[in-house]
């Protein structure tokens, strides 16, 4: 009888020699992407809902429109949502503006999925060209 590599005492006839690829030692490979981000500072400045905004509806009235134009990106923060989420948790709604506001009376893309109160932050985007990027803008040396 002997012991083999893993210490367990086998027949000298049934010895067998550890596997090669129990030596093998793995390198150290940084599986991270080093630009996650295309270029550009993006920033967001806000405004309010100076009154309450329906389910539905393709207009917001906000307390101050000077920043906000034709093609521009906005959010718009829901009321509630959803019962089930964190009532300290955001829930945007991210559109954009139609037309050049009429006073401070905002049109959007889209629909209002839910109700807005007033009062309710509006996120003015400021990324560059204040305008979404079109899916065919972006290239994969943006990435």
């Amino acid at each position: 009888m002997r012991k083999n590599w893993n210490g367990e005492w086998v027949c000298y006839k049934d010895l067998d020699t550890r596997n090669q690829q129990d030596f093998v030692k793995g390198t150290f490979d940084r599986q991270r992407v080093p630009v996650a981000r295309p270029a550009g500072v993006t920033s967001l400045r806000s405004t309010t809902l100076s009154s309450d905004a329906l389910k539905g509806a393709k207009s917001i009235v906000v307390a101050s429109a000077s920043n906000i134009a034709k093609g521009d990106s906005i959010g718009i923060v829901f009321e509630t949502f959803d019962e089930t989420w964190d009532s300290s948790a955001e829930v945007i709604q991210w559109t954009f503006v139609t037309d050049d506001p009429s006073g401070t009376t905002v049109l959007i893309n889209d629909n209002l999925w839910e109700n807005c109160a007033s009062g309710n932050n509006v996120y003015l985007s400021q990324a560059t060209g204040h305008n979404f990027i079109e899916a065919t803008a972006t290239t994969a040396d943006d990435l």
